[in-house]
């Protein structure tokens, strides 16, 4: 009867063991699909942002912004483009689009751009759909516009740069 007993409590032992060992097991795969998980995410934000970048790229070379040369857009365009509902499927995967004067800054502080003070401003936001959760990259452009001078017209390039926005695709 004693040697009965004393197996059976090794029995017990022995299944409380393989009952620990896959617990273990399931925690340290919930652990590597968490981690994994959290990789997937901070991958697909890049992707998007290489994507919005690839975007930017190809709107400054469009008819809508160019002024014909590479990355050179221009501002009397941008300005016509302003706030237009014919172009809303456009902007399309963007929930925001803007460009800024970088460089020369007459004053230190972004001034948006209406047709009353163009082109005494800083900034012209062509598109916002003020998405909670936006990341926004942008890239560097020559940004030109017409200027006259004692009849004269001409060419005024500043450097600017032009800045898309798209949604953090939150995950689950």
């Amino acid at each position: 009867m004693k040697m009965r007993k004393k197996s059976q409590l090794k029995i017990q032992e022995m299944s409380f063991m393989l009952l620990a060992v896959v617990l273990f097991f399931i925690l340290v795969a919930l652990f590597f699909i968490a981690v994994k998980y959290r990789g997937l995410s901070k991958e697909a934000t890049l992707i998007e942002q290489e994507k919005t970048l690839s975007i930017i790229a190809k709107l400054a070379d469009t008819a809508e912004f160019s002024c014909g040369k590479p990355l050179c857009v221009d501002a009397d365009k941008i300005m016509a483009l302003k706030d237009k509902q014919a172009y809303e499927g456009f902007w399309q995967p963007l929930t925001s689009l803007s460009v800024v004067k970088i460089f020369p800054l007459e004053n230190q502080t972004h001034i948006e751009c209406s047709l009353g003070n163009y082109p005494d401003c800083s900034q012209i936001t062509i598109y916002d759909e003020n998405v909670k959760g936006e990341n926004r990259v942008g890239s560097f452009i020559i940004l030109c516009r017409k200027n006259n001078k004692n009849d004269y017209f001409y060419n005024k390039c500043e450097l600017g740069k032009i800045i898309a926005g798209f949604e953090i695709k939150q995950a689950g």
